[in-house]
């Protein structure tokens, strides 16, 4: 369901969004501090906007909320769809309460129509929800398409032509401050490159390196164990979204000072490969073919890919980088599921390609390599060097 979507007619621009705080009215006084706010931002103004009034109706309000766990929604549709909820297309807020419909009376606050690619958007409904629903702890959940690191791919809104990109979210989380969790409900999301997006926000994440389905987080099972548990860690909330999903593959990674020592792992095999470029491009290409890939076939599986070089590079100090790699990503991937098909995935996706071709998707309306080479990931580890020059043929 919240797979890819390709377009081509966005607007071409990459710049960091220096947003200022928004103040959104509150809906009433704030309720008594609970153990966690569980956050859910619900980009429905696209092909998934059917999804947004089941989602809310048989999952998150099939337990809703309690003393101890708030569940907050914005949620955003375009016109074109009326299950019985009403055709209600702006972006609203929601308080989900056990039972609740989905319906404009049972709204909180309409913020009339915005975009869900706008940074602003998340920054006002977090702060919003902090201020009207204050915890303990906070998990945010994004909802909607997605394609891994790649601009213009993910949290696409429709009506405003707009996606929220990786810049945009660090623009947005250098306003409100770290979050306990943050997941994925939108495909090919646990990838190092967006991770490294989250490192200094959050603790944990839970997401699917390949595409997810119809059902991605089953949240009234996930709320119902928080309610149930309700000291959980972001660790423990990140590990229950990940075994709530089974449509292909899924993990909860910690992010925190073992992910830290995974980056420098992948830095530091990045320059043993580009070192070993000249002598082992046919050991590289024999590695390549043999790692699982997803969807996106240049989406390879990290551990896998560290493995398959390992394998059939015979220079020792490659191979001692590629152990680091697999030793290091083994420290920080908490949970992972797939199904038999992917018997190869290890929890972590990375961009890896093999010809020049790959380097841009033909849809985008920039150069994604170019975009790529200004993603965090990529200032701090070598890695766009190697995959520029191993795919330059």
């Amino acid at each position: 369901m919240r797979g890819r979507i390709l377009f081509s007619t966005v607007p071409v621009f990459l710049a960091i969004v220096l947003l200022v705080p928004a103040l959104p009215a509150q809906a009433s006084p704030p309720r008594p501090g609970a153990k966690w706010t569980f956050l859910v931002y619900m980009d429905g103004d696209n092909n998934l906007e059917r999804y947004i009034t089941t989602d809310i109706e048989t999952e998150l309000a099939v337990p809703g909320s309690n003393a101890d766990v708030h569940v907050v929604v914005i949620a955003d549709r375009i016109p074109g769809y009326d299950n019985g909820r009403g055709n209600w297309t702006t972006t609203k807020l929601f308080y989900v309460t056990p039972g609740m419909q989905a319906t404009a009376e049972n709204a909180l606050a309409d913020w009339g129509e915005r975009s869900m690619g706008d940074p602003q958007t998340l920054v006002d409904f977090v702060q919003w929800a902090k201020s009207n629903y204050p915890a303990q702890h906070y998990a945010l959940i994004l909802w909607d398409h997605g394609w891994g690191w790649r601009p213009y791919q993910s949290m696409w809104d429709e009506t405003n032509n707009d996606t929220l990109d990786q810049e945009e979210i660090v623009a947005a989380m250098s306003v409100l401050g770290p979050l306990d969790v943050i997941g994925y409900n939108a495909c090919e999301q646990q990838m190092i490159e967006v991770q490294t997006t989250w490192r200094s926000y959050t603790t944990a994440m839970a997401a699917s390196q390949e595409d997810v389905g119809w059902n991605g987080f089953e949240y009234n099972q996930v709320l119902a164990a928080l309610q149930a548990n309700p000291d959980m860690t972001g660790e423990q909330l990140a590990v229950e979204l990940a075994r709530s999903m089974t449509d292909w593959t899924v993990s909860a990674v910690r992010l925190n000072s073992a992910w830290d020592t995974l980056l420098t792992a992948v830095d530091e095999w990045s320059i043993a490969l580009l070192g070993g470029l000249h002598t082992y491009r046919a050991a590289y290409d024999q590695a390549y073919k043999f790692t699982r890939g997803m969807a996106d076939p240049t989406n390879k599986d990290l551990y896998d890919a560290a493995a398959e070089i390992k394998a059939r590079v015979n220079d020792p100090l490659i191979q001692a980088k590629s152990q680091a790699v697999m030793d290091a990503l083994a420290g920080v991937v908490m949970y992972e599921w797939h199904t038999g098909k992917y018997k190869d995935a290890h929890g972590i996706g990375i961009f890896w390609p093999k010809t020049k071709s790959d380097l841009d998707e033909p849809s985008s309306p920039q150069n994604d390599f170019e975009y790529y080479k200004t993603l965090l990931f990529a200032q701090r580890t070598h890695w766009d060097e190697f995959i520029g020059a191993y795919a330059d043929r």
